[in-house]
């Protein structure tokens, strides 16, 4: 898919949903935490205003044991510089509670230093850009995927003049240590927090799509479709 590289020279040209859907990265009460989430991972707030005119729109998350850490990276283009805001949170999945938007706007409540909201230049963006293509954004999302809350992925999704693109990275189709990515993302991530590397972690039994994983742990699982997550 030749779209976002033909894009790179145009570089230079946010959020509610109701419901259940995500709103700005909140995914409220923890009883209803995964189905938020799932909003939130397939970037529905997003898509529902992914269209021409709109500024350019990038969203990622690494999944580093879904309890253990979770770093999350917003980035809106502005218009007309060209230039970029960077949203970065980190936080423990199972931590999450209502006041996750509040943490993200105050820098107060669970996360409190896990936050930080960063003006990135245009060619910050085109780096971001470059580095996802080197990491094969361009491909169709592998339809099928399974993404495992107690194992290590990135998720990646793009908007950019009403276009909206999604793919997923497990260790099963890259080295999620490796992406590119990862390294320039770290310019405009000023939270402070440590990265967590990929390691093989110990799998506790698996029997349905939520269950209680070991030691408080939550497991679910998400499958990717053409072009996002199925539900």
């Amino acid at each position: 898919m030749k779209l976002f590289r033909a894009a790179l020279p145009a570089l230079a040209m946010t959020f509610l949903l109701a419901g259940c859907a995500a709103d700005s990265g909140s995914v409220g009460n923890p009883v209803f935490r995964p189905f938020q989430w799932f909003s939130y991972a397939n970037g529905d707030d997003i898509r529902e205003q992914c269209t021409a005119g709109r500024n350019a729109r990038y969203r990622l998350i690494y999944n580093a044991i879904y309890d253990e850490q979770v770093r999350t990276y917003d980035i809106v283009q502005v218009a007309p510089s060209g230039a970029a805001v960077q949203t970065t949170n980190v936080f423990r999945g199972g931590t999450i509670g209502a006041d996750w938007l509040l943490g993200q706007v105050s820098g107060s409540g669970a996360r409190a230093g896990n936050y930080s909201r960063v003006d990135i230049s245009l060619d910050d963006l085109v780096a971001i850009e470059q580095a996802l293509i080197r990491s094969g954004f361009e491909k169709p999302a592998i339809r099928g995927q399974i993404l495992h809350s107690d194992e290590f992925y990135w998720i990646a999704m793009v908007c950019r003049e009403g276009n909206f693109k999604y793919y997923a990275w497990t260790d099963r189709n890259a080295d999620v240590a490796k992406l590119p990515f990862r390294e320039v993302l770290a310019k405009g991530d000023e939270t402070g927090a440590a990265f967590v590397e990929p390691y093989t972690p110990t799998v506790f039994g698996r029997s349905s799509r939520y269950y209680t994983a070991g030691r408080g742990g939550t497991y679910f699982t998400m499958q990717i479709g053409d072009n996002g997550i199925i539900r």
